[in-house]
């Protein structure tokens, strides 16, 4: 790349990451700053929601706990407990009549109740199943629901049936006054409730839940009986229960919370006094009566609870103002057809729509904070949350609005920073053009005398004379070709004496080479002829194949010489075998085990003698008298087996290395003595073991090459367990077979890494 593109590049890149620089932190600062006033307004609408919240339902409890001590309610309460008590009385019903109303009550709710009810479960139920009534509930529910002349959802209409009984009297006397409650506070129903039975003696709505049982029958496992419950047996006439919502049967299906408290007669409970809850008083605290943008909500932001069970409890935005997307929106997500049919039926997110998200988990955990992350729609909002705990509810408040809505300035201002950009970086380009133009114009002068110079023309003709640093670099050019010419001067006096010395240490080179293959030709020779010698003293296959028909031996050197040996003799009709390790390997553990064998060989046929430790004794006296006196501890481990020919006995005596028997295939391994054939701590004697063998047994005579050799795939010793364990699984095979298997093994074990020791492995079939 040519100067001037590289200095033009060099004022582009200054200015364009200057200005990308400048942007970036103007950019992010005002992100940061925009995306904290959105937060803090979402905050402070979430607050604003949550005392709202708060406010309504103290006021519940306040009216709850109000309406329950007033005199009104009290008289009612037990007026209305004598009336239901009565009516079959007072109506002069007979067991055949009750029949009768009872078999009219089940076909009209049949068609006017369960038909409407299955079609907002899974799981279709059947009327047993909802509802059971004694004769009291059986006549009541005949009066005011059956025979009641309003509609389905209208039957709260009706002030009395004028039958002349003590219940319809009472009914007439107080339904007016808490109908026009209920409707003026927005409630959805209002019960009284017996304390001692759980039967529900009055209701305002007078749906299938009239004078059923809490206690006992369909409706003992509802929220409503929940509440009931925590309230009938409490002292206290300030205790109230709120229970969450919950699909509630008598309702078809719908999500229904209730809210309960006590009746009390002077200090004698006489009854429970309930409230259905109202969702639309808090959909229009929640959604601000459907006007978001008036809170700063904008067009996608919104304000909901959520419940225990992950699920809302306020309707969505989005279902309110635009359902068909909305539902579209729910599939796309994998929302379940059911729930899908539910909220439809309903025209209700309430218990049915989850949302688990970053911000509800956390909240329900009883964290408050500001995040960004994907809502319940997948969609990317600001959201505001923290916990709310109404009455005992645990729930969750949030406030969101969409990412995109949020940062719509930013994004004007970021689109406006570009071209900015655009125009600014066209300007450097043009500028860095003319500015290259004027500095590169020396310097391609300069460039092409120094071309010149480069192609060996030393008379070329530098021009100097300018005062800038581009003159100061010619001054410097033309000193440096006068330095340029006596340099190859000097060098071609330099060539002709360095060619002359180059020549006579090659020749030394050569001869020093010569010298060092010779001497490792003699150190190879003489590594050979001692191994020669070593394999001439060890036991000849031959002579062990005359004495020890059935017998193996593997032996691996480290090098080609080794410190292990096996040898073996015959004197007066005993047969001795050694498998021994004497003190180091090549060279060193060769000459070694030279010695030991001799000395083995003098206490035998020499000495004359015939028990295996007095063998053993004689060996690491001579090896101490001759090359331990000064202490050194070199010397060997190992095995001396007798064999008596005569009487077939077997005896031994062993210096570390432990003899194995496998017989009737069980591992027997015999004592060593726990000192080397050499210098030691101390100088016990060894001593003389008698193998217990029978014609078939195999004999294991090993040193310790085998199960200390690095391998594996972890690089780890091979170890004696796993040796044992592998003449075990060989010992029934022929000789032959075991010895193969044994050295494949070994190189399998060892791969790629060195043989660290030399290796023997003698085996012998009784």
């Amino acid at each position: 790349m040519k100067i001037g593109l590289k200095i033009g590049l060099a004022f582009f890149s200054l200015a364009a990451i200057s200005m990308i620089v400048i942007g970036y932190i103007s950019y992010n600062n005002a992100r940061r700053s925009l995306e904290q006033q959105s937060f803090n307004k979402l905050t402070a609408v979430r607050e604003a929601k949550a005392d709202q919240i708060h406010d309504y339902f103290k006021n519940i409890q306040d009216q709850l706990q109000d309406l329950a001590l007033s005199p009104v309610i009290i008289d009612a309460t037990n007026e209305f407990k004598s009336g239901y008590a009565s009516i079959t009385k007072d109506l002069k019903l007979d067991e055949k009549k009750i029949d009768e109303l009872k078999n009219e009550n089940w076909t009209y709710l049949e068609k006017e109740f369960l038909s409407r009810l299955n079609k907002n479960l899974i799981i279709p139920t059947t009327l047993k199943d909802e509802v059971t009534a004694d004769p009291s509930a059986t006549a009541l529910q005949n009066l005011y629901i059956i025979k009641n002349p309003n509609p389905t959802s209208q039957k709260h209409n009706m002030l009395s049936c004028d039958d002349g009984s003590n219940y319809s009297k009472t009914h007439s006397k107080y339904h007016t006054v808490f109908k026009n409650f209920i409707e003026r506070f927005g409630y959805y129903d209002l019960f009284i409730i017996d304390n001692e039975t759980g039967k529900i003696v009055y209701t305002v709505y007078k749906e299938v839940d009239f004078t059923s049982s809490l206690s006992e029958g369909p409706l003992k496992h509802t929220n409503l009986a929940e509440a009931f419950e925590y309230v009938k047996s409490v002292s206290s006439d300030t205790v109230s229960k709120l229970v969450d919502y919950e699909p509630y049967h008598p309702s078809y299906n719908a999500h229904s919370s209730f809210i309960a408290c006590p009746i009390f007669d002077g200090k004698k409970q006489i009854g429970v006094l309930a409230f259905q809850m109202p969702i639309d008083r808090i959909n229009s605290i929640m959604t601000n009566n459907e006007r978001w943008e008036n809170v700063g909500l904008g067009k996608s932001g919104e304000t909901y609870i959520i419940g225990e069970d992950m699920t809302l409890r306020n309707q969505s935005r989005f279902l309110i103002e635009d359902s068909v997307n909305y539902f579209k929106m729910l599939r796309d997500l994998g929302v379940g057809a059911t729930t899908i049919s539910k909220i439809k039926t309903f025209n209700s997110s309430i218990g049915l729509q989850e949302v688990k998200t970053v911000g509800t988990l956390a909240a329900l955990k009883d964290s408050s904070d500001t995040k960004i992350f994907p809502d319940y729609r997948g969609v990317s909002v600001l959201s505001s949350y923290k916990p709310l705990n109404v009455l005992g509810m645990h729930w969750a408040i949030l406030s969101e609005i969409d990412e995109d809505e949020a940062f719509t300035e930013i994004v004007a201002l970021k689109h406006k920073m570009t071209g900015a950009f655009i125009v600014l970086l066209l300007v450097v380009i043009v500028t860095s053009y003319f500015m290259s133009m004027q500095l590169t114009r020396p310097i391609k002068e300069l460039s092409i005398e120094a071309e010149e110079l480069g192609n060996g023309n030393l008379d070329v003709e530098i021009k100097t004379g300018r005062k800038d640093e581009i003159g100061v670099l010619a001054d410097n050019f033309k000193k440096m070709q006068g330095s340029i010419t006596k340099l190859i001067m000097d060098l071609r006096h330099m060539n002709h004496t360095l060619e002359d010395k180059v020549t006579e240490r090659t020749a030394e080179v050569v001869e020093q080479k010569n010298i060092i293959e010779e001497k490792q030709k003699e150190i190879i020779d003489s590594i050979l002829y001692a191994k020669r010698i070593q394999n001439a003293i060890l036991a000849h296959d031959v002579y062990l194949q005359k004495h020890l028909p059935q017998h193996f031996v593997l032996f691996k050197p480290k090098d080609h010489i080794s410190g292990d040996f096996y040898w073996a003799t015959k004197k007066d009709g005993r047969f001795w075998l050694a498998v021994c390790d004497s003190t180091g390997h090549g060279v060193p553990g060769a000459f070694m085990s030279l010695l030991n064998i001799a000395f083995l060989n003098e206490a035998i046929t020499e000495k004359n003698m015939v028990e295996p430790h007095e063998v053993l004794n004689h060996a690491r006296k001579r090896l101490i008298q001759n090359i331990s006196k000064d202490g050194n501890k070199d010397g060997m481990d190992g095995i001396l087996v007798c064999i008596d020919t005569n009487t077939n006995t077997y005896s031994y005596s062993a210096a570390h290395n432990c003899p194995l028997i496998i017989k009737n295939n069980e591992f027997v391994e015999y004592d060593a003595d726990k000192m080397p054939i050499g210098q030691w701590i101390h100088q016990d004697s060894f001593t003389t073991h008698k193998f217990d063998v029978s014609p078939g047994d195999m004999i294991y005579l090993y040193t310790d090459g085998y199960a200390d050799q690095f391998g594996g795939p972890k690089g780890k010793k091979f170890k004696y367990k796993q040796l044992n364990d592998l003449l075990m699984e060989l010992h029934q095979k022929p000789m032959n077979e075991q010895k193969e298997k044994l050295a494949q093994v070994f190189v399998d074990w060892k791969g790629e890494l060195e043989q660290i020791d030399d290796v023997c492995v003698f085996g012998i079939r009784v």
